[in-house]
């Protein structure tokens, strides 16, 4: 390495070096921004030979400008050389890392599980030697390379890897990656002397505008003089006025204006070649009359050199010279040329379309095939470029709208928001084909649950009803369309004339069908509701392959007030969206289920469930998700007692809500902030926040109970007196347990003398039946303190005793404290043996919990790793913290020690 390089660079060289030293204790990771030519690489070569000093493997992969989009080129230069240890990854993680790199067959992966894959063979390879991980030209990765990268780039800490990309400044998606490092110009001092070593003899005047003219930037240090010796100083034609960019370009087209005819055209051709193999390119010299002598020019001048068998440009700033300078004829010969000799069809399918000017079917046909095998190998970025461009390119505006709506899916599957709206919109714009209508609609219905635009219009729906009502095949789309406005009706309560509507619109169809079934359940009126009602559990089986509508039959079931079937269905939709490898809906799925445990209060397990839920929609760009699992996060530290958390969980709700939550959210984070007033005694915000739960119907009626202790101890009953008559009629309709059980206790706050015993009585024997032990034990407690209060001290122990065991079991901190002072009010000692000593779930982080309730159940870390969507080795180092927190040496004893939990 040229010393030069590093002058004036000793800060950057310093933060490398830490970097490097302190990876044995924690791995990270850093991005070099800066300019073109201004040193990036040089630091990037510098650290990469001290890691290996070190000691360090050094990985490299580098990205290529306009190359084509193929989907996870970079990410397989880079870890090839680790792909045999991918025997040690988990299953899943190793197939959908093999299918991605296309060297097996499968299923289509999500990009998260690839992420998982290739962060744990790192870890595989860096548990037998450190790893350095040098990223060139980050800004130009592909699409599906750099998600995995940024990926693996924030989850380092654990094993003794170092990450370091170089990247321009300002280049899109730079906030992806935790950590940037601005690498600056060169001062005045350090720009002279790299000057000084590289050319002492120009005179002064020449030096000193050289100096002006460069700015600090050593790429041009070296490049003008250079180009000044060679050609003179009016045909480098420096120009202050021009960025340093492009006087750089334009001393590279000086040299390039002396070379040969068929070196120019040769360097096109690399140009144009997105790094193809040496082989394929000098093939396809013979097309545009350039021949292997001609590279000859072009090493000696050191435009380009042959390395890892491809032909690479000393500078992307000299690739951006030729592509500029070549005329539209040479660059389409150049493509096309390629297109005819390189073996993989994706490529050439780009080439060939990078050189079509017209409307082609043939093309748009071959770029619609290339994007097929983007999606089946899971890269989904890739996908949607070739889709848009076939539909670009199609001649009619029927394939042009199916591409458009493929393209639409694509980008939407892939977290791409901006560029899937903008999609679906074109394609909505020209759309007449019932098969496109209907694809354009679930990503509609789709895109609204995920991130929160706004569903179809009364009209639109109309409109497509009509188109989709011609043909008797087409009744099943027409089904679907309408379950997906279903759907958006309840999520974001709209108003009751509409549902009307849609329920009119769903009978007019005769034909038998679970998603017709589960979309008039969502839009029942109460007459309607309990025979809906009984035939929820029949459709489980139906649905059995259609993870989708599992979760809208959980929804369903959940306004009929059918939890044991919200349940399962919830449940079953977790294990269906695992097994198919989409995290993105089993995030959604986990939030439900987190909801239902809660309900029963089962509430470490659902706040371990809302805590997932909020990790995988992270994961996977979801912040419609991510805020309503936050919401329901929230919920269950209130509960637990831990009011900070609830507060923060409420903070990072509220940061995401004005993105349009749903009203299950919205109504979610109200309720947990009731629960919070409530348990700090704060009763008229409480009172508020209960009133603002109106949002969504069905979470109002659960917090019903709720609702009235606030009011009563406001002083304000009446707030909350047609609320309990809703609730009473609702649970006597659907012959609700459970809904039951919070009324009568409703019902026992509001009662006058001696009328809320009886209230409190039914309320509990609902409540045993319902199998709820959280809302049991709380109307224990209400009943314990009614009693004492009434002077009836003997009865009031009883009760107060009952709730206190059940609170301490369930976990829940705030209530039962309460309840052991009210016991101790009424003369009785609390006896509370555990209690001082914290929860096996308070002493462990999320994760760990987790974890170690799956290693207790039996499951292997490979098998905990492939469920929870970590990687194997992390699976190991959770276990590692998790046995001394729970005073147990190996995984046969997690069981007994969790089980405490369990217990009610």
């Amino acid at each position: 390495m040229d010393a030069f390089r590093m002058v004036g660079r000793e800060a950057e060289s310093a933060v490398l070096r830490d970097l490097i030293a302190g990876a044995r204790e924690a791995g990270a990771s850093l991005v070099l921004e800066g300019d073109p030519g201004i040193g990036k690489t040089a630091l990037l070569d510098l650290s990469a030979g001290e890691a290996a000093r070190a000691g360090f493997r050094v990985l490299r992969c580098t990205g290529l400008q306009n190359a084509a989009p193929v989907g996870f080129d970079t990410l397989h230069e880079l870890v090839h050389p680790l792909l045999p240890l991918a025997e040690a990854l988990p299953p899943r993680q190793r197939t959908a890392l093999m299918v991605a790199f296309a060297l097996q067959d499968g299923e289509a992966p999500d990009r998260l599980v690839v992420s998982l894959a290739c962060l744990g063979l790192l870890e595989e390879a860096a548990g037998e030697r450190p790893l350095f991980v040098a990223v060139e030209d980050a800004q130009w990765l592909d699409p599906s390379s750099e998600s995995v990268l940024t990926f693996v780039a924030r989850r380092l800490s654990q094993s003794p890897i170092v990450l370091v990309a170089t990247m321009r400044t300002g280049s899109d998606g730079a906030e992806q990656w935790p950590r940037r490092l601005p690498v600056g110009p060169l001062d005045d001092r350090a720009a002279a002397a790299v000057l000084d070593d590289l050319a002492a003899d120009l005179p002064a005047p020449v030096r000193a505008r050289v100096l002006n003219e460069a700015g600090g930037n050593p790429l041009a240090l070296r490049e003008l003089p250079a180009a000044l010796r060679e050609h003179g100083m009016e045909r480098v034609a420096l120009n202050s006025r021009l960025p340093t960019t492009k006087r750089l370009e334009r001393a590279f087209l000086t040299q390039l204006a002396q070379l040969p005819a068929g070196g120019r055209r040769l360097l096109v051709l690399a140009a144009a070649a997105d790094g193809a193999d040496l082989r394929d390119i000098l093939a396809a010299a013979g097309a545009v009359d350039a021949g292997v002598a001609d590279l000859e020019p072009l090493e000696s001048t050191g435009l380009v050199g042959a390395y890892g068998g491809g032909l690479r440009f000393r500078h992307p700033l000299v690739r951006s010279a030729v592509e500029g300078a070549a005329t539209t004829a040479e660059w389409t010969n150049a493509h096309l040329a390629l297109a005819a000799v390189v073996p993989d069809p994706a490529r050439a399918a780009w080439h060939r379309a990078s050189a079509t000017v017209e409307h082609s079917e043939a093309v748009a046909a071959e770029l619609d095939a290339a994007a097929g095998r983007a999606r089946r190998r899971g890269a989904q970025p890739e996908a949607v470029r070739a889709y848009e461009r076939a539909a670009a390119i199609s001649p009619g505006p029927a394939e042009r709208a199916r591409r458009l709506a493929a393209a639409a899916e694509a980008a939407r599957a892939t977290g791409m928001n901006f560029e899937a709206m903008r999609l679906l919109e074109q394609a909505e714009a020209i759309v007449t084909e019932p098969e496109t209508i209907a694809a354009i609609a679930a990503t509609r219905l789709s895109f609204s649950m995920q991130v929160g635009v706004p569903g179809y219009s009364r009209a639109e729906l109309a409109a497509m009803s009509r188109a989709l009502s011609k043909r008797p095949e087409d009744v099943d789309r027409r089904i679907r369309i309408l379950w997906g406005a279903a759907i958006n009706a309840r999520g974001r309560n709209l108003p009751r004339a509409e549902w009307s509507r849609l329920t009119a619109e769903l009978k007019s169809i005769s034909r038998a069908s679970p998603l017709r079934s589960i979309a008039l359940a969502m839009l029942a009126p109460l007459g309607e509701a309990a025979e809906l009602r009984a035939r929820l559990p029949a459709l489980i089986p139906e649905l059995a392959e259609h993870g989708q509508g599992l979760l809208t039959l959980a929804i369903a079931a959940e306004s009929l007030q059918d939890l044991e079937t919200a349940f399962t269905a919830w449940d079953l939709c977790c294990e269906w969206f695992h097994h198919h490898g989409q995290p993105a809906d089993h995030a959604q799925a986990l939030r439900g289920r987190a909801n239902v445990h809660l309900l029963w209060g089962r509430l470490v397990e659902g706040l371990a469930d809302a805590e997932y839920a909020v990790r995988m929609a992270q994961d996977t760009g979801q912040p419609l998700t991510e805020s309503t699992a936050y919401a329901t996060v929230a919920r269950a530290h209130a509960l637990l007692g831990e009011l900070d958390a609830a507060r923060a969980a409420l903070r990072a709700f509220h940061e995401l809500d004005r993105l349009g939550p749903l009203a299950l959210a919205s109504a979610d984070a109200r309720w947990a902030a009731a629960l919070t007033g409530l348990s700090e005694h704060r009763v008229a915000d409480a009172l508020v926040e209960f009133g603002h739960m109106g949002v969504h119907s069905t979470r109002a009626l659960w917090a019903v109970a709720d609702h009235t202790e606030a009011a009563v101890r406001a002083g304000r009953p009446e707030a909350v007196a047609d609320a309990v008559r809703t609730a009473g009629t609702t649970a006597a309709a659907l012959g609700s347990e459970y809904l039951t059980a919070l009324v009568e206790r409703s019902r026992a706050q509001l009662a006058g003398g001696d009328d809320a015993e009886d209230h409190f009585e039914r309320a509990l024997h609902a409540g045993s039946v319902s199998d709820a032990p959280l809302e049991l034990a709380r109307t224990h407690l209400l009943y314990g303190e009614w009693l004492r209060r009434r002077r009836r001290v003997v009865d009031a122990r009883r009760h107060l005793a009952e709730a206190l065991r059940r609170f301490d079991a369930i976990g829940a901190r705030m209530f039962a404290e309460r309840a052991a002072g009210e016991l101790r009010a009424a003369g009785e000692a609390p006896s509370r043996p555990n209690a001082a000593a914290p929860s096996p779930r308070q002493s462990l982080t999320p994760q760990e919990w987790q974890v170690a309730r799956l290693a207790a159940d039996g499951l292997t870390n490979k098998e905990i790793a492939d469920r929870v969507y970590l990687s194997h080795r992390t699976v190991s180092t959770h276990l590692y913290h998790v046995y001394p927190k729970l005073g147990v040496t190996g995984r046969n004893q997690l069981a007994a020690a969790l089980g405490e939990v369990d217990q009610t």
